[in-house]
């Protein structure tokens, strides 16, 4: 029999021990700021069998991400246990339910096995019947111990589980219970893969995955005394393990990465039986489809080679940036120099370091900023840079943060970074309009008309500031011109022009082009032509003279409607005036009286008459006017 002393203590520490494996060690990491990186490991293997052991909370991405490069061959499986598996081996067991974690739970999950007891009373071999408990008093005080009903060869003894008792059971048991603890492990922090490969020889097999991490935070230096421009990396190193000479690259980024669910086993909800019988329906053959077959050896994932690996630096006194790929939105920085880094450490990388000559400037931006004016720092580079804030010094010390969204090579940015102080700007707009063309369409005339927006800046800006930029709002139509150099922005045109002195003026001319519809007879024109009339609307020469002429022709227009609508207004009045005379000239019998309203009705009449001839007359002169206009924009 094997003697062990269980107590709580121990049972929570107790598991079988296996032979460790050295873990292969990570030669290069991919490290992205969206939090994901892949590792690379080089293992060395003596045979066609390789284990390897990952942190738990990885193992469902190496089965989703595993790339294997074996230079003598392929991959047969990878296996791992499967989660709860060992437990469910157990299910025959005594200690089906899991490992006791007290002496009370060890005897009790044994009853029905032969036992040895000794306590301070003896030493006590039987079969176990039953667990209770009693109260004894110790030292003067009531205590509650756990007793065990044992049936021995001089019949049932209760036997008191006292301090310090010792349990004795067969190596069938102690076995189980091994088996049961291996098999309990809360506390693993890795799982162990087993690979199978094709080849037997020794050599040195790479592999590799992708998993989550804690992603890498960038920062920036802008140091304007010296002008450089750098670049640092706050890493953390949370594999599990060591970084030895790693070959460590720094991406960008947000790829779309998913989490995985491959390990816990995946159980489908069966429905359940019928209540009675059915029929049944059997679907015709349909055929099969054959299996592809395997691979041939040079089918396999290929050699892994040095050319695979991004080329390194060389290292310098100085970290600066590697060869920066970009491709799909992601740019890659490998770090000039291999990384040590132990497990659990923080490290502020510096990756980046170029030389600049940063321009220092006013910018106005009246959209984001309002009256405020900012110191900023111009940066071009010929490669990609990631975002990130900039922290701006120079020979005096810290003089502000500009945010920075990263670009790509060849663009440039601006560094904003502090209020420029005492800076003014005094903003004018003036517009003028000019009719271009004009197109006549019957009693419709279209109008092409020019609109030019002028707006003027005047700073005065700090002695330090070399140029003046302002971001002025777009929007109002294209650029017409503008001095100095004139960049495109989203939403707004910039404008950079040299500081002489701390003053500065510029002004920018804006062009917008519209075209409007106008009916000749219509208000709207009107004022079109006395604009035009009044120096308010610009136009050519020749357009000028049809203008003047339009102004002539609408004045008499307006005085042939307004002459118009007065006979309108006597021809009523008189039409009333002759119901008048009727109405009277029924209701009196004097012929005197009769022969009195007699002639005022034929005054009316003949008044009526030669109204109506007027009105004739000038209708047939405005309509001739309404033609004159229109063929005075006709350019046909």
């Amino acid at each position: 029999m094997t003697k062990s002393i269980f107590l709580p203590a121990l049972l929570a520490t107790t598991c079988l021990v296996s032979t460790a494996l050295a873990s292969p060690q990570i030669t290069r990491i991919e490290l992205g700021q969206a939090g994901i990186a892949r590792y690379t490991f080089i293992a060395p293997t003596e045979g066609n069998t390789l284990s390897f052991d990952v942190p738990m909370r990885d193992s469902d991405d190496v089965l989703a991400s595993l790339v294997v490069r074996d230079p003598s061959g392929g991959v047969i499986d990878l296996q791992t246990d499967t989660p709860g598996s060992s437990l469910a081996a157990l299910a025959d067991t005594i200690f089906a339910g899991g490992v006791p974690r007290t002496t009370e739970g060890l005897v009790r999950a044994m009853i029905g096995e032969v036992l040895e007891v000794t306590t301070a009373r003896g030493a006590f071999t039987g079969r176990i019947m039953g667990v209770g408990e009693t109260q004894i008093v110790e030292e003067g005080k009531d205590v509650t111990r756990t007793t065990v009903l044992m049936l021995t060869e001089d019949g049932v003894q209760d036997i008191v589980l006292t301090p310090g008792a010792q349990v004795t059971f067969s190596e069938e048991v102690a076995a189980q219970l091994a088996r049961a603890m291996d098999a309990d492990r809360r506390d693993s922090k890795t799982r162990r893969f087993d690979l199978t490969l094709e080849a037997a020889d020794a050599r040195d097999v790479h592999l590799s995955y992708v998993t989550e991490v804690a992603a890498w935070k960038n920062s920036w230096r802008l140091l304007l005394d010296e002008g450089r421009f750098q670049g640092w990396a706050t890493v953390e190193n949370v594999s599990g393990q060591d970084w030895d000479d790693v070959a460590l690259t720094l991406t960008t980024g947000s790829p779309v990465a998913y989490r995985r669910e491959l390990i816990d086993p995946l159980y489908i909800a069966r429905n359940d039986p019928p209540s009675g019988p059915r029929p049944v329906t059997v679907a015709p053959d349909r055929g099969v489809r054959a299996l592809a077959a395997p691979a041939p050896e040079a089918a396999y994932a290929p050699v892994f080679k040095e050319s695979l690996a991004l080329d390194l630096a060389k290292p310098s006194g100085t970290a600066r940036a590697g060869e920066v790929l970009s491709g799909a939105g992601i740019l890659r920085y490998a770090m000039p120099q291999p990384v040590d880094l132990e497990d659990g450490r923080t490290a502020n990388l510096m990756y980046f370091d170029m030389a600049i000559e940063p321009e220092i400037r006013a910018l106005y931006r009246p959209q984001k900023t309002g009256t405020q004016v900012l110191m900023a720092a111009s940066l071009q580079a010929d490669q990609a840079l990631a975002p990130g804030l900039v922290s701006v010094q120079d020979a005096n010390g810290f003089v502000g943060d500009a945010p920075f969204t990263g670009m790509l090579a060849g663009q440039s940015r601006l560094l904003p970074f502090a209020e420029a102080t005492g800076a003014t700007v005094n903003t004018d707009r003036r517009q003028t309009q000019r009719i271009s063309a004009m197109i006549s369409g019957g009693e419709r005339v279209t109008v092409n008309l020019i609109t030019l927006r002028t707006t003027r800046y005047d700073a005065t800006v700090p002695e330090e500031a070399t140029l003046f930029s302002v971001e002025h709002p777009g929007g109002f139509g294209e650029l017409d011109s503008a001095p100095g150099k004139v960049e495109q922005g989203d939403g707004f045109i910039r404008v950079t022009v040299p500081v002489e002195e701390g003053e500065v003026s510029l002004a920018l001319v804006e062009r917008s082009v519209s075209r409007r519809q106008y009916s000749l007879d219509s208000g709207d024109f009107e004022r079109l032509v006395l604009d035009v009339r009044a120096g308010r609307i610009a136009v050519d020469a020749a357009l000028s003279e049809s203008f003047d002429t339009a102004h002539d022709l609408l004045r008499r227009a307006r005085a042939i409607e307004q002459e118009i609508g007065s006979l309108e207004d006597r021809q009523r009045e008189l039409s009333s005036e002759q119901g008048r005379l009727r109405a009277n000239l029924d209701a009196v019998e004097v012929e005197s009286l009769r022969n009195r309203y007699i002639e005022a009705l034929d005054s009316t009449e003949t008044e009526i008459v030669a109204a109506a001839d007027k009105l004739d007359a000038l209708r047939k002169e405005l309509k001739t006017v309404g033609t004159d206009l229109i063929a005075l924009f006709d350019t046909k």
